[in-house]
């Protein structure tokens, strides 16, 4: 029998469905619509991408506005706070050695709620520290964040890019650290990690964009790599390398491309990458034996091909050492192996295997210290292993002294000794700090570099940790990671968060949920489960678990991540209602996708400066550098990859999505901010489940959050108010409004 619903019951379910959606500030549509190869594409937010007009200045206000409102009167948030600010508000502080030159230390000095950055140098055999600058005091009322420096071959003078509102557009100054004072030279708009001394320390090369604005469609394939002199305008520096004489060393192939300097032997060599890719890319490298600075016009030899198949590190082709060239090769079945090629007759196609690949452990990069190369492994992005390596033998060294340990970090502070920093990592306490002296393989715990008047926070030893393989939806085993606090009972009534990125064939470095942070043990104290998924696209299972989850092989990384969170469902770790999910830059296409391919699975979702709308990629200077990674939008097999990957496009109306809590930063010229505001505009106009979705914009900040937060804890208020949004929509007892 057909079951008739009276009219005035159908009038008030409608109005049920209306009035439980959200009063959203205005957001005009417009008629835009492309189509590109065989696809017929709507974009009604197309207005939203000039953010420089004041009609979308206004819209980013309205929606922040929304956003404080909705988040007004949280209950929760305070006492969390509290518990914070009593921890980071501590006495305890510490040292961290960058690099050793000669006889001298250079190190940052911080405590737990300091924001600015503090650079000081000791002597060897003398405990006096001398301060070289605070980033906060070099320009009044300005407050700088330190992008990099480095340090000359003589160690007289120090490179130092200086950052302002999180733009990662830095200038750079010049130091001079025998006269504790600074040079008049003053370049803007660099690229800090483009910078290489010559040997002879009167100059360097580096990556200039040619408008200051950052945002300027001209910087897509305008950087040119440049020369400067000490102690002259930078107006006057000579062009090293730019669009057009890139291609004396080969054809365009790509748009971006780069230069370095090594000085091996002491003697200036030149490199050029004509065609540069992201680290999976594999790329010609040439070089000129040329070693005048003021020569205008190179002769480029190949000192390796693509076939060599020679992976980026760190930002890095090699190192370049006196006994030879050192770099990760995936030659062979896609895992790293470390190989070495001749300094004076180099064949990178029949370099020497050092360390043969090992598809269990993976190869992440290699650095130098004066006797020793040392390679460091992981397994998962999160256990550790290194391995040290003799310049002079090529033998390989066990150290005894550190086999112990499973979640460390090594960190060598220059090629003039064999000292390194040895940090113990775990996931329930702060990391502690050690002298590593490979020579002689023993740690060294030495005060002056070890944490000061550390302190702990309360149930720190109540965590449990295990790491689970989880079968995606072809069979694949995906490694999650889960920790919990050893009380909370898993019957599936617990509020979980999971976390995931995949991509770049890197391993994350940060490990989200899976390190030690203070508001992480808070959130285990208060029964919540963190998960981290460690789905295809990345690089925890080498280069052929990057390959499968990139470009047309993306969606790979949402069906992990989807089987991930069937996995903690079926297991009883959570429930939907209560399972909220988060992901941050290219982790952005993976949640946004997952939400909009599953929104039943899930109660909430954090996307931080999230890549939500793809077939746009187009459109900005760093969506081109990204082709490689997620596809050619000119290559109409590559853009079909790149509208499935596009969350924006996927979004329906009429579906109950979870709640979603949006984050940009105005200044983020990594992920442009109208990306995940048209995202957030078409969420607002579609969803009908009731749950907010809120935008929110850090107006001086960029691709990492606040640079200019009052303090570090109201700087961490701000990124944690994510985390107490999806507690909200959780329905986690504690954090529910007055």
């Amino acid at each position: 029998m057909k079951k008739i619903i009276p009219l005035f019951c159908l009038t008030l379910i409608l109005s049920k469905n209306i009035f439980a959606q959200h009063n959203y500030p205005f957001t005009k549509k417009v008629n835009q619509v492309d189509t590109v190869f065989k696809h017929i594409l709507y974009d009604p937010y197309r207005w939203i991408e000039n953010i420089k007009s004041e009609e979308v200045k206004e819209w980013f206000k309205a929606e922040q506005k929304f956003t404080d409102s909705s988040l007004a009167g949280l209950n929760g948030v305070d006492s969390f706070i509290s518990q914070l600010n009593t921890y980071y508000t501590s006495d305890t502080w510490w040292r961290f050695p960058e690099f050793k030159a000669g006889n001298r230390y250079y190190y940052f000095k911080g405590g737990r709620n300091q924001l600015n950055q503090t650079i000081y140098y000791r002597n060897e055999n003398d405990a006096a520290e001398h301060l070289i600058f605070d980033t906060w005091q070099i320009k009044p009322g300005v407050r700088y964040q330190l992008a990099g420096f480095k340090i000359s071959p003589d160690n007289h003078y120090l490179t130092v890019a200086l950052d302002v509102n999180g733009e990662e557009y830095p200038q750079i100054k010049i130091y001079d650290t025998q006269t504790d004072s600074w040079l008049m030279d003053s370049i803007p708009h660099c690229n800090e990690w483009t910078i290489d001394w010559a040997a002879n320390s009167q100059g360097f090369i580096y990556g200039m964009n040619t408008s200051e604005d950052r945002f300027a469609p001209e910087n897509i394939n305008k950087e040119v790599i440049k020369y400067h002199r000490l102690n002259s305008s930078y107006i006057n520096d000579l062009v090293i390398l730019d669009s057009n004489s890139r291609n004396k060393a080969e054809p365009k192939i790509s748009d971006s491309y780069n230069a370095y300097i090594f000085t091996a032997d002491s003697k200036t060599k030149l490199y050029c990458q004509p065609n540069q890719g992201f680290e999976f890319e594999y790329t010609n490298m040439y070089y000129t034996n040329s070693t005048d600075m003021s020569a205008t016009d190179y002769t480029w030899e190949q000192l390796y091909s693509k076939k060599d198949s020679v992976n980026m590190f760190s930002g890095m082709p090699f190192l370049e050492t006196d006994a030879g060239y050192y770099f990760l090769s995936n030659k062979g079945n896609g895992f790293k192996s470390l190989r070495k090629a001749s300094l004076n007759n180099p064949d990178f196609s029949h370099a020497k295997i050092i360390i043969p690949e090992d598809e269990n452990w993976q190869l992440e990069n290699i650095q130098q210290s004066k006797s020793y190369i040392i390679a460091a492994y992981s397994k998962y992005g999160f256990l550790n292993k290194i391995i040290a390596v003799d310049k002079k033998t090529d033998e390989v060294i066990p150290l005894k002294s550190i086999e112990e340990y499973d979640r460390y970090n090594v960190v060598s502070i220059g090629k003039e000794t064999d000292e390194c920093i040895f940090e113990i990592l775990a996931l329930n306490r702060p990391p502690r700090r050690f002298i590593l002296n490979i020579k002689k393989d023993t740690i060294i715990n030495d005060e002056f570099w070890a944490v000061q008047n550390q302190t702990l926070l309360p149930g720190w030893e109540n965590i449990v940790s295990e790491v689970v393989e989880v079968p995606s939806y072809d069979g694949t085993l995906v490694p999650m990671s889960i920790i919990h606090n050893k009380d909370t009972k898993l019957d599936g009534n617990n509020i979980c968060f999971l976390y995931g990125y995949g991509a770049y064939g890197i391993e994350v470095k940060d490990n989200t949920y899976n390190e030690y942070a203070p508001p992480y043990i808070l959130l285990l104290q208060r029964g919540v489960i963190l998960a981290h998924a460690y789905v295809r696209g990345g690089g925890e299972k080498g280069e052929s678990w990057h390959v499968a989850g990139m470009k047309e092989n993306k969606p790979n990384s949402w069906k992990d991540f989807i089987a991930c969170a069937e996995y903690l469902i079926k297991n009883t770790y959570t429930q939907p209602a209560k399972l909220a999910c988060s992901g941050a830059s290219a982790g952005g296409i993976l949640i946004g996708r997952a939400i909009t391919e599953r929104p039943d699975l899930f109660a909430a979702t954090h996307i931080q400066s999230g890549n939500l709308n793809t077939s746009r990629s187009s459109a900005y200077a760093n969506g081109v550098f990204n082709y490689g990674e997620y596809g050619d939008p000119n290559i109409e097999a590559e853009f079909n990859g790149l509208t499935e990957q596009d969350a924006t496009l996927h979004v329906k109306p009429g579906v109950k999505y979870p709640a979603v809590y949006i984050t940009t930063g105005i200044n983020d010229s990594r992920v442009y901010p109208w990306i995940p505001a048209k995202f957030a505009a078409t969420m607002q106009a579609n969803s009908i489940s009731g749950k907010p979705v809120l935008l929110h914009t850090n107006f001086e900040g960029g691709h990492f959050g606040d640079a200019n937060a009052e303090s570090f804890i109201s700087m961490l208020k701000t990124q944690l108010m994510a985390e107490f949004f999806m507690l909200w929509q959780c329905g986690h007892k504690d954090f529910q409004k007055k």
